[in-house]
């Protein structure tokens, strides 16, 4: 998986940092399925990371939004818990028995479209609004 990580880069150091990191857990775990130990234990262990750092992520933009008084945080957010939600059910699915190779190969489909969608449409809109609002500073 080789993906072009400046086509979505946000302007702001903190979050296109946090997605760099985020890319390379999905990379990381979808490179996981060539290791000659792959079994459920690695598919569980990978996603339990990349899971924990995107919900940090998610923290930190969160934070940027309310301090910065971002009026699209409601519906940020509302994608943000979306992911949550998504993440806690297919978490589970490794108790229901699929085979962790498919697990894996759905989840890093997943963790990378949303990925993409979120940042596209989500955190550039964010990205725009903070960059007008540092150009009004000391405009008045």
């Amino acid at each position: 998986m080789n993906i072009n990580h400046e086509s979505y880069y946000t302007g702001i150091p903190l979050i296109d940092n946090q997605h760099e990191q985020y890319l390379r857990l999905v990379e990381d775990l979808f490179a996981a399925c060539k290791r000659s130990d792959f079994d459920q234990k690695i598919v569980d262990g990978g996603l339990t990371i990349a899971f924990a750092y995107a919900i940090e992520h998610f923290d930190a933009e969160e934070a940027l939004m309310l301090s910065a008084g971002y009026s699209g945080y409601e519906t940020h957010q509302k994608k943000h818990n979306e992911f949550r939600d998504e993440a806690d059910r297919v978490s589970a699915m490794s108790k229901e028995g699929i085979d962790p190779e498919d697990q894996l190969i759905h989840m890093t489909k997943w963790l990378l479209e949303w990925f993409l969608e979120q940042t596209l449409l989500h955190d550039k809109a964010l990205a725009a609004f903070l960059q007008r609002k540092s150009g009004n500073r000391g405009k008045a």
